[in-house]
């Protein structure tokens, strides 16, 4: 392995290689795919990179390269400040606090109503919880229960062939779905006795359930900072600028995602747990 400092003098994404001069002599260096989409935004002339790279060269597009094992930062000297657009060390450290807190990890997932088709977006649609799915482990990953149910949303508007098609199901067992305060004293027992760190995958699901609190006049079961949104801690540490989809964060480890996403609510709180482990592995592996 060596480690590698320097700056990029050309990058193309046709072959997935870039260029630095290094003692006088270019060299090239080869990034994989899922390199690529972690890092492509900020891969250009004039970066500085510093990262490892395995010591044997291999040919790859007609070009002898050395392969790009990690990078560990990125920055870009402009006239008047440095920006770092990415620091291993630093990223790690605060993501390993988040990742490897003590106590017990509930995983969510919630599902919504959505507008008609052909709705007009000027309109006052209110989207409610329809539908939730939890896994709730303990610190060392041993399961502890799950839980999946309907939720009979407020508003009729809610229920219709759209959000009817999306969550797979039927405009009756929407309407015979158990009301809102049934899931309100599931998730109130279980935030109550075991004080969970509380992981969902994106933004949505924590201002939905604001949302939910104040449709219902229910009162706030959990902080904010008991939730953590995986989504966006692992952009963060890759250095990723877009969403990344729930079931397309498993090429991320280089796997394939293990079903095709159906929108259950349960489903995708299980893929959310899976890929928190994934990632706490990678984080760890080091044993620093």
């Amino acid at each position: 392995m060596r480690l590698v400092y320097g700056t990029i003098r050309n990058f193309t994404d046709e072959t997935r290689i870039f260029e630095i001069l290094l003692d006088n002599r270019i060299q090239m260096f080869y990034l994989s795919r899922s390199q690529y989409k972690k890092f492509k935004p900020y891969l250009s002339e004039g970066l500085v990179v510093h990262f490892t790279c395995k010591s044997e060269k291999i040919e790859q597009s007609g070009y002898h390269v050395y392969e790009v094992i990690s990078f560990i930062k990125m920055i870009r000297h402009l006239p008047r400040k440095t920006i770092v657009y990415y620091d291993l060390s630093t990223i790690k450290q605060g993501v390993k606090k988040i990742i490897n807190r003590d106590g017990y990890r509930m995983f969510l997932d919630l599902e919504f109503t959505m507008p008609p088709h052909g709705y007009n977006h000027a309109g006052n649609f209110v989207s409610e919880i329809i539908q939730y799915g939890l896994y709730l482990e303990d610190s060392s990953g041993n399961l502890i229960t799950t839980d999946w149910q309907m939720v009979r949303p407020k508003y009729e508007i809610g229920i219709n062939s759209r959000t009817v098609e999306f969550l797979k199901t039927t405009e009756d067992l929407i309407r015979k779905a158990p009301p809102s305060y049934q899931f309100y004293n599931k998730l109130k027992d279980i935030i109550t006795y075991y004080q969970p760190t509380i992981y969902v995958w994106g933004k949505n699901d924590i201002i939905m359930l604001d949302s939910f609190y104040q449709l219902n006049k229910f009162k706030p079961l959990a902080d904010r900072k008991q939730f953590v949104n995986l989504m966006q801690v692992m952009k963060n540490y890759y250095g990723i600028r877009t969403d990344i989809g729930l079931f397309n964060a498993y090429e991320l480890f280089n796997l394939s995602a293990p079903t095709k996403q159906d929108h259950n609510a349960l489903n995708d709180a299980i893929a959310t747990a899976e890929i928190f482990k994934l990632f706490q592995n990678e984080l760890n592996k080091d044993g620093k």
